[in-house]
């Protein structure tokens, strides 16, 4: 993995809350509408969602951005793909995103992402909570390297919404 100076990188935190839990805490220097914005167009989603480094891309990245609607993004990678794809339950811009999530390589196994967005000033702090089936199912997603990814993930955020705000 790339290593990253992404302004903001140290305030990036994962907990387990609870056995089936998984909460990510990420500053960001820029407004809470701009963040939301960046998380839920197709057009940003793809710069910087699963673009751990040099060789990874978001071919897809569909988003019905509505109660009822669908979302699916697939991550290309050197050595393959993964694809997720889930429903939207609750949008409140922009301050809040409550959807389904299924990893495609595991059909049957849905998990329910809260993403809560709130004003510090003049950043935003996400909070991102993700309630698994099982602690087993947790386990697994820690197991696979998502602190690591995340937090790039959320470097690449960071960078975008720096790029948008000029």
């Amino acid at each position: 993995m790339v290593a990253s100076s992404a302004a903001n990188r140290d305030s990036f935190k994962v907990t387990t809350p609870s056995e089936q839990e998984i909460c990510i805490t990420r500053l960001f220097d820029a407004p809470r509408h701009l963040v939301f914005e960046a998380m839920t167009k197709p057009e940003h989603v793809k710069r910087w969602w699963g673009c751990l480094s040099e060789g990874y891309s978001v071919p897809v990245c569909e988003i019905d951005l509505r109660p009822g609607g669908a979302w699916r993004f697939v991550n290309r990678f050197p050595g393959g793909e993964a694809a997720f794809h889930g429903e939207y339950r609750e949008i409140t811009p922009p301050s809040r995103l409550v959807y389904t999530e299924i990893f495609e390589q595991f059909p049957d196994t849905l998990s329910v992402v809260t993403s809560v967005l709130t004003e510090e000033g003049s950043k935003t702090r996400l909070t991102v909570t993700t309630q698994y089936p099982s602690v087993e199912v947790r386990d697994a997603v820690l197991a696979s390297g998502m602190e690591e990814g995340a937090g790039l993930s959320y470097d690449r955020l960071e960078e975008l919404v720096a790029k948008l705000q000029r």
